[in-house]
């Protein structure tokens, strides 16, 4: 369930980097373009979402069991073996991930929405777009990184040259 959420929440980042920004610039009628980016963006968003909730959900379970599934001793300290810094490390970075992407989905993602509206009934400008763009695909960036990143710390702690001490 855990990889599943996973996959949920990454691969709608992926799918709107790579494939929706390219195809949208095909739909020359801005006022369609717009409308189709808050249809997809807003779905792909329910899948995210899902993912996420996936991701919480299973992970506490994980988490409760973390002793049984390397079978380490009942006083094994969660901070003395790799496994659990991995863990604190991970969460962390999660937790910087989610301030990324809830900046971008609630502040960059609107604004650039609305920039790219003003501009096409001449309230904006071009540059005035690019610099709400440029910010919004920082943050886009930046996001995929850090779950990435998230996704190899995963993976790491269910290795085990790097969870057993």
């Amino acid at each position: 369930m855990h990889i599943l959420g996973i996959a949920l929440f990454v691969g709608p980042q992926f799918f709107l980097a790579y494939g929706w920004v390219a195809a949208s610039r095909q739909i020359t009628d801005m006022p369609t373009r717009i409308r189709a980016m808050r249809v997809v963006i807003r779905r792909f968003g329910y899948i995210g979402g899902a993912g996420l909730a996936l991701i919480l959900i299973a992970g506490i379970y994980l988490i409760s069991t973390w002793r049984d599934y390397y079978s380490y001793p009942d006083d094994a300290s969660f901070t003395g073996v790799p496994y659990g810094v991995i863990f604190i490390i991970k969460m962390c970075t999660l937790a910087v991930m989610l301030v990324v992407l809830g900046i971008h989905i609630f502040w960059a993602g609107p604004r650039l929405i609305e920039a790219i509206e003003a501009e096409t009934e001449g309230r904006g400008t071009p540059a005035q777009t690019r610099s709400v763009r440029m910010a919004s695909m920082a943050l886009s960036i930046t996001g995929l990184a850090l779950a990435l990143a998230i996704m190899v710390m995963g993976a790491m702690m269910n290795t085990k040259n790097y969870s057993l001490s």
